[in-house]
């Protein structure tokens, strides 16, 4: 849930002063009145009353700054002229406990003799972690640890900077929430069995991610049927979407009043339980599907495998160069929003199936198909053409809805050098 804060500016003709030269003739005066509103509220750094403020005119450099918010007077002189204003929470780093980092930016003008009212909204630029336990989960396992970092990888350089850890020692893990700046997150969680410490461990990388997500990440460890195991899953729910990573664990060690085979239908070695038919994509050299940087040359091939045929086929672009050149040679008028990627129904949409032949499937190489080979290799590179930004991120989100009306949705992400 977000926290919005108001900031009223109001001028009128009064005498001004400010932080770096004199102000001109012809001034006026901006009063600052803040509210807050939303109920994200967390036990450090949303107080309003501590958020910074600073006031810019970048015509000639002249500044204002605030430690506090509660410390601004009821008026504050200013000459005539444009400004920009910044409210931020006093504090930010990459990975804290119970952080989260608000900021607001607005542009106004201030005239001699006239009200000039301002809004600024200050949202949360970071992310939030939390975890959820199931008691099999707390049942299954004497001790574990759960590690999330935003760093490229666990060994980088700053990894110590952007990592922050769960642990069974603790006893508010499901209470504590993490901060994390918006970058991919590195799931790991380490596992040992009550019944003979015997390890199990798992990994998962969430790939889509943005400002003011809230990643709650459900843990849970079962006996395997067949296996006759134990394994960890990790269950995380990023914006109400779901997607899953199951893990092998151990070999079931038969204890007194322990979980014997026969205890639960899946236990039971006699009882061959009935394999998944729900679709799945697979992407061999990127199995993760971690976020992969725009080269000339590229291996997007991604298996799709959908064994009761597939019904529907959309892809989501959003891409602030990819979304409006797809649109344009289907006909569809489509202007660039993140908060509204360019759908492509490849099944459906008999223009955008007649422009896209050739380069991805489209139609009947999708439609009914159990198994396709879905290549971005040929469309991705296209986004160099137009020199995108550096850092710039591009997402395809994959949906397939099979004949039983079973869905998986898969985010592929890719970055400008």
């Amino acid at each position: 849930m977000k926290k919005l804060i108001y900031i009223v500016a109001a001028a009128a003709a009064v005498a001004a002063c400010g932080t770096k030269n004199t102000l001109p003739e012809g001034s006026g005066t901006l009063s600052l009145t803040a509210v807050r509103e939303g109920t994200y509220v967390t036990k450090a750094n949303d107080v309003l009353a501590d958020f910074v403020v600073d006031i810019v005119r970048p015509s000639d450099g002249w500044t204002k700054h605030y430690d506090r918010y509660i410390d601004i007077p009821e008026t504050i002189p200013m000459a005539g002229g444009e400004y920009s204003l910044t409210v931020a929470s006093p504090e930010f780093r990459d990975a804290a406990w119970d952080l989260p980092y608000y900021k607001g930016e607005a542009q106004f003008t201030i005239r001699v003799g006239e009200l000039t009212p301002v809004n600024v909204n200050a949202t949360l630029q970071n992310m939030k972690v939390s975890f959820v336990l199931t008691e099999k989960f707390k049942a299954e396992l004497s001790s574990y640890s759960i590690v999330v970092t935003n760093a490229t990888s666990w060994d980088a350089a700053d990894a110590g900077e952007k990592t922050l850890t769960w642990s069974s020692v603790d006893e508010d893990v499901e209470q504590k929430a993490g901060y994390f700046s918006v970058a991919p997150l590195r799931v790991k969680v380490d596992g040992y069995r009550a019944i003979d410490n015997s390890e199990s461990h798992s990994e998962l990388i969430i790939a889509d991610v943005a400002a003011q997500d809230h990643h709650i990440i459900t843990l849970d460890a079962r006996v395997t049927g067949q296996v006759n195991g134990i394994a960890i899953t990790i269950d995380p729910t990023v914006n109400e979407r779901e997607t899953g990573l199951e893990v092998p664990g151990w070999s079931e060690v038969p204890v007194e009043g322990g979980d014997q085979p026969g205890d639960d239908p899946s236990d039971n070695p006699g009882d061959d339980p009935q394999p998944s038919t729900a679709p799945t994509m697979t992407w061999e050299v990127n199995p993760a599907f971690a976020p992969t940087p725009i080269q000339a040359q590229m291996d997007v091939e991604i298996k799709i495998d959908a064994q009761e045929g597939i019904r529907d086929f959309v892809v989501d672009v959003d891409s602030y160069i990819l979304g409006e050149t797809i649109a344009a040679l289907a006909g569809d008028t489509y202007t660039y929003s993140a908060d509204t990627p360019y759908s492509m129904d490849l099944i459906n949409d008999d223009a955008l199936i007649t422009a896209l032949t050739g380069m991805i499937p489209v139609g009947d190489q999708l439609k009914d198909q159990t198994h396709v080979d879905f290549s971005l290799s040929q469309l991705v590179p296209l986004i160099n053409v137009y020199s995108p930004e550096s850092g710039s991120r591009h997402t395809f989100t994959l949906k397939v809805t099979d004949n039983k009306n079973q869905s998986l949705e898969k985010a592929v992400v890719f970055y400008a050098e």
